[in-house]
């Protein structure tokens, strides 16, 4: 069976509002029994923000964000009110019409992406925190590459340009 989901994307789950669901696992479940054969998919999933585990039906899924965006998500994520952990949960769709997934049905008029939330200082510390490191880790791949191309060619021109990035390096820690 295919699946719209993969590991590592973050989704929510019907019932459980205002949390999110990083895609652990999924069975595929082929069922029979006196009415017939049915088959479906179950997944594993765990709370992005506490850790919670539950299994859910794919019908009951509503993609948030997909796994290479997931760490960028969850910086700018706004976990004011979050629900606590409940412990262990299951949680089955209550309607058993495989056909229409829940996924699809919420997903109509959201393909913009997850809703705008009002950011608390928390995030936007983070965020600072992360364009620093970014800004940083960009300043030092230019340094790096300026001297390689120093000691290879000899050219002063280089050396320069190092030196004017290692001076950015300093106003920065410095701040």
């Amino acid at each position: 069976m295919k699946t719209e989901f993969t590991f590592g994307d973050i989704v929510s789950v019907a019932g459980y509002e205002n949390r999110i669901f990083y895609v652990e696992a999924w069975r595929e479940v082929k069922e029979t029994d006196e009415w017939g054969v049915s088959e479906y998919v179950e997944f594993e999933l765990t709370d992005a923000i506490n850790g919670e585990f539950l299994d859910a039906f794919e019908t009951d899924l509503r993609l948030v964000c997909r796994k290479q965006f997931a760490e960028d998500y969850l910086l700018e994520y706004d976990e004011t009110n979050y629900p606590e952990p409940s412990g262990a949960a299951f949680h089955f769709a209550d309607d058993y019409s495989f056909g229409i997934g829940y996924a699809k049905k919420e997903a109509v008029g959201r393909a913009k992406g997850p809703m705008e939330t009002p950011k608390t200082a928390r995030v936007l510390s983070a965020q600072e925190v992360a364009k620093r490191k970014r800004k940083t880790d960009e300043l030092l791949d230019e340094y790096n590459d300026n001297m390689r191309l120093y000691e290879t060619f000899g050219d002063v021109e280089y050396k320069a340009k190092a030196d004017g990035v290692m001076a950015k390096l300093r106003r920065e820690a410095s701040e």
